[in-house]
C-alpha cells in the first residue's frame, strides 16, 4: 500500500506481530486528550496513503488502550474509503474522567484493511425466512 509521509514525525505503521491483524499506527507527535473534550480531539497521523480499491481501511483504538486507558474514538471507528487521499485523522476521546497523555512514537491506534463487497441494492416487497427471523438483541441467547 503507498504511503506519503505529511510530517516530519512520521512513522510507517507496522504490525505487532506476523499474525497481528491490525497495523499499529504512531503518533506524529505528543499530545493530550481529556474526558471533557465531547466533540472529541482530531489530531493527524502525519501520513496520506492509497488503500487498494476493493477495501477499505478501518482505524480502531489499540486494544491495551482502549481497556486499560479508556480511549476511543469519537466516532467508534475511523472508515478510511479506497479514494480518500487526505491525511489520517482520528478524533479521540475519553470514556472515563481521565486523561492520557502521549509521547511522539506512540501507537495508540491500529488500522484493519479489510475487503468491502460492492452490491446491487435491490427493493423487495419480502427477504428470505430464516429460522432466526425478526429475532435481535439477544434473541439467539446471552
Amino acid at each position: 500500500m503507498n504511503i506519503k509521509p505529511l510530517h516530519e514525525g512520521f512513522k510507517c505503521p507496522t504490525k505487532g506481530s506476523d499474525k497481528s491483524g491490525g497495523y499499529d499506527l504512531y503518533m506524529p507527535e505528543g499530545g493530550e486528550v481529556y474526558h471533557y473534550n465531547e466533540t472529541g480531539l482530531k489530531v493527524g497521523l502525519g501520513f496520506a496513503a492509497e488503500i487498494p480499491e476493493g477495501y477499505v481501511g478501518l482505524i480502531l483504538p489499540r486494544s491495551g488502550k482502549g481497556v486499560n486507558h479508556g480511549l476511543e474514538l469519537n466516532n467508534t471507528a475511523g472508515v478510511i474509503d479506497a479514494d480518500y487521499r487526505g491525511e489520517w485523522v482520528v478524533s479521540m476521546r475519553m470514556k472515563d474522567q481521565g486523561s492520557l497523555r502521549w509521547e511522539a512514537g506512540d501507537r495508540l491506534y491500529q488500522v484493519l484493511i479489510v475487503p468491502v463487497a460492492s452490491l446491487d441494492m435491490q427493493v423487495v416487497e419480502e427477504l428470505d425466512d430464516t429460522n432466526r427471523g425478526l429475532g435481535g438483541f439477544g434473541s439467539t441467547g446471552e
